[in-house]
């Protein structure tokens, strides 16, 4: 296997291991093996909270089913090919509302901020449009719930829409907001927790009125760590014309928290991804992203190499190569275990955005350098190593006094 292949698996592993959202399936695209049906519980980890009962029905383009967007009205799913569809709210058939649980890839961790969200539009059929959509969060006490039809008016969800009625049958809408876990919640439901008295109604389809219910589309279902950090991955190398995998593995609600920019361009997004396959490409690379979980918004760069000269000449480079101290104050100096100094007469430093602060030539004396960082502000910056054959290696490093 080639050292290309086994530093990419190696990364792809790495990214792997982290979780970005808790929820199980948030898209609502594994089904149930040999369950390709509109029936209610075919989707993978999404059950009602009581086992035997309803809590969605299936809505989907996939060639095998096909009922959207023509399900209870017109819808097509906000991403991928399914959607559920879920009872809200029913004035004159009480005992029919309906509550979606998810169990939750790891339970959450106490005291940590979590963002949640889910999309909802009301189906074209639904008589009434509410308020009261909410997000809850709890561990096995879920499991004595016996009567999951009715209105669990004495459950407070942790989440709660916030902006009013919502009417439209177009447009999905998000419902978020964020909270503080206590560490036991490995189960999380959607519903109305209100009762009907409590929850705001409005007529949008008055000629299915005979039942008074409110019809929604679901779709898109995340819970963040609103204190993840961004993630583009670890510096890597390419042969030219040849792809590789930058940043963490594609999930609901992470995808579109991040956005990617091809430095020094800030303004032009090339993908709204968690991660993205690219084409290495002459000369080197800087790769941005910028992440926005419930407006905290963070950022993290990688560098693709693009290199002919062979990987493993670059990763001996880059493995001998040191900075320090971390973090730097005033200075900054710079070594080589092995004798490789020689081969760098230029030092870029660069922003946390990718754009050029500083270039100077450097001068290494027993394998050591020494650059000032006095000028430079508290921050992240990336120091750039760049020889007169097109050789360049790079690592990040923080001034903070």
């Amino acid at each position: 296997m080639t050292f290309h292949m086994l530093l990419f698996l190696f990364s792809f592993s790495t990214l792997n291991s982290q979780i970005a959202s808790y929820v199980s399936n948030g898209s609502f695209e594994s089904l149930h093996s040999n369950s390709l049906t509109t029936m209610y519980n075919v989707v993978k980890f999404w059950q009602p909270i009581d086992t035997g009962k309803n809590s969605n029905y299936l809505g989907s383009t996939h060639p095998s089913i096909n009922n959207a967007p023509y399900a209870f009205g017109f819808q097509y799913p906000r991403s991928g090919q399914n959607y559920v569809i879920c009872t809200f709210f029913c004035s004159n058939c009480p005992s029919y509302r309906e509550y979606l649980r998810n169990r939750l890839k790891q339970p959450l961790q106490a005291g940590k901020t979590y963002c949640a969200k889910y999309h909802i539009v009301n189906t074209n059929n639904s008589p009434l449009a509410i308020d009261k959509y909410g997000i809850y969060f709890t561990n096995s006490n879920l499991d004595t719930i016996n009567y999951c039809n009715m209105p669990l008016t004495y459950i407070t969800p942790q989440i709660e829409n916030q902006t009013g009625i919502i009417t439209d049958t177009l447009n999905w809408v998000p419902i978020t907001g964020t909270f503080v876990a206590t560490g036991n919640e490995k189960y999380m439901v959607l519903g109305n927790f209100r009762s009907d008295v409590n929850t705001n109604t409005l007529l949008i389809n008055p000629t299915f009125s005979a039942t008074l219910a409110n019809d929604v589309c679901i779709d898109d279902v995340s819970v963040i760590d609103i204190d993840l950090p961004a993630y583009a991955g670890p510096d890597i190398w390419g042969i030219p014309g040849n792809t590789v995998y930058i940043g963490r593995q594609q999930d609901v609600g992470i995808d579109e928290a991040c956005q990617w920019f091809h430095l020094p361009n800030t303004t032009s997004v090339i993908a709204t991804a968690a991660g993205l396959t690219l084409t290495v490409t002459i000369p080197t690379s800087t790769y941005m992203v910028k992440q926005d979980i419930c407006g905290v918004i963070k950022y993290d760069t990688v560098i693709v190499y693009a290199s002919g000269v062979g990987l493993s000449q670059q990763e001996i480079i880059k493995n001998n190569f040191n900075i320090f101290p971390i973090p730097a104050k005033d200075e900054l100096n710079i070594s080589f275990s092995l004798d490789l100094n020689n081969e760098f007469a230029k030092v870029e430093i660069l922003n946390s955005l990718g754009q050029l602060l500083r270039e100077e030539e450097i001068v290494f004396k027993n394998k050591r350098a020494l650059i000032k960082t006095n000028e430079l502000p508290n921050g992240v910056y990336l120091l750039n190593l760049k020889s007169s054959n097109s050789l360049s290696v790079s690592k990040r490093f923080v001034v903070a006094r």
